[in-house]
């Protein structure tokens, strides 16, 4: 698996080193200091945003960004280790993903030279690829760095500006709004880590999804990335990785909500319908039977909050005739629902079409109108269990067009090449 990590706030903390150079260079040229505990707001998108995020705000010129950077850079050069050190744990992490064969990468906003310097310095030997700010090429959130990344690991292959299965097999970690933008931009999977420079309620409220509060928790989730979602792939278009993923993506929104474990939650949510390998109708209770004999769980969880997590993910189902057990159960019940119109009809229309893979639309669609009506409709067996605003409006919005069954007609028929 290739692992791309942030720098700055993810493996190293170098906000001194940052904050006692930028101090120097603001007065060898005339502009008054910060105190260091003032720099990890300014920092996040390379050097001359840091230096223009320290200048006064009438004297943010280029030209005064550029005099600030000549000074900068010197000293930063000769000073950057003086009091850089990595997050605890970062090293441990590190090595033990090396041990394991995964490809490892750099990709900072910081300056190339000053990017290999410290990288060399503090893990010599570990990363595989190591790339910083570069001229001629945009910084992040845009997501070259990325691709180039995965060019130079894979020198045999190219177009990776238009990356497909390969993003299962990779992973970002980051600090900051601007890594979680990179990993979007570039399609792949991101993991906030709370240590860095941004707190980890601005994470929140920015809403990203997946934040670890220790390095030694990334090792869940590159298992997940790696071994688990990927399994998704072979199901029909309703219950693939993206179904997964957005599942995972609601269930942590609904742990904060709820003062719940995420990463319970998380891992409940990547485990909910693998028992779909097996067949549909008693599915959740196949997962629940799939979480509890993976063995490599017992490395991050107990036996009693293992057992908890089996009842959740036996409970998600929406047929279910009893409420769930837990409010884990109830979280991914509620997530699993993904009660956007569009989004159910099309997977009405895809597990039909599963089903019966050479019939006409007129079949398919009396079937998924059925469905539908059992299901959905006023007096349907879905129940919410946790009355999230987006379900509960994405409910009264499906009823709404299961009574009009002329648009309902014209939706299904657009969707049935899609089914």
């Amino acid at each position: 698996m290739i692992i791309i990590f942030d720098l700055d706030g993810t493996l190293l903390n170098t906000i001194d080193d940052l904050g006692y150079a930028c101090n120097y260079a603001l007065e060898r040229t005339g502009y008054p200091t910060h105190r260091i505990e003032e720099y990890p707001r300014m920092v996040g998108n390379g050097i001359n945003n840091l230096i223009r995020r320290a200048l006064p705000e009438d004297e943010r010129s280029e030209e005064n960004i550029l005099r600030v950077r000549a000074h900068f850079v010197p000293y930063y050069d000769a000073h950057n280790c003086d009091y850089t050190r990595p997050y605890e744990g970062i090293p441990e992490l590190l090595a033990s993903l090396k041990a394991q064969g995964h490809h490892l990468a750099v990709a900072s906003n910081k300056y190339q030279a000053a990017t290999e310097k410290i990288v060399n310095h503090f893990f010599p030997g570990i990363f595989d690829v190591v790339l910083g700010e570069r001229e001629g090429i945009e910084r992040k959130p845009n997501p070259q760095i990325v691709y180039d990344i995965l060019s130079a690991l894979n020198p045999q292959q190219s177009g990776f500006s238009h990356l497909s299965t390969l993003n299962s097999q990779l992973i970002y970690i980051g600090d900051s709004l601007v890594d979680r933008d990179t990993a979007a931009n570039a399609k792949v999977p991101f993991v906030a880590c709370s240590w860095g420079f941004v707190p980890r309620e601005k994470l929140v409220e920015a809403g990203v999804s997946r934040i670890i509060d220790k390095p030694a928790d990334l090792a869940l989730d590159i298992y997940i990335q790696q071994f688990i979602l990927p399994q998704y792939d072979a199901f029909d278009g309703g219950h693939k990785r993206d179904h997964a993923e957005t599942v995972i993506c609601e269930s942590l929104k609904l742990a904060r909500a709820n003062n719940a474990d995420e990463t319970m939650a998380y891992v409940i949510a990547a485990y909910h319908d693998l028992g779909l390998k097996f067949d549909r109708e008693h599915h959740h209770i196949h997962s629940g039977e799939i979480l509890m004999k993976d063995d490599t769980l017992k490395h991050w969880f107990t036996s009693e909050q293992l057992l908890i997590m089996r009842d959740a993910v036996e409970d998600h189902r929406a047929s279910a005739s009893r409420p769930p057990r837990t409010i884990y159960g109830a979280i991914v019940a509620e997530a699993d629902r993904q009660i956007d119109p569009i989004t159910v009809i099309h997977r009405t229309m895809a597990y039909s079409r599963k089903l019966f893979p050479d019939a006409d639309f007129e079949t398919l669609y009396q079937r998924s109108l059925a469905h539908l009506q059992e299901k959905y409709a006023e007096g349907g067996y879905l129940k919410l269990w946790l009355n999230s605003e987006r379900n509960v409006q994405g409910l009264a919005s499906l009823r709404s067009l299961i009574k009009d069954e002329t648009r309902l007609r014209a939706l299904c028929s657009s969707l049935f090449d899609q089914a």
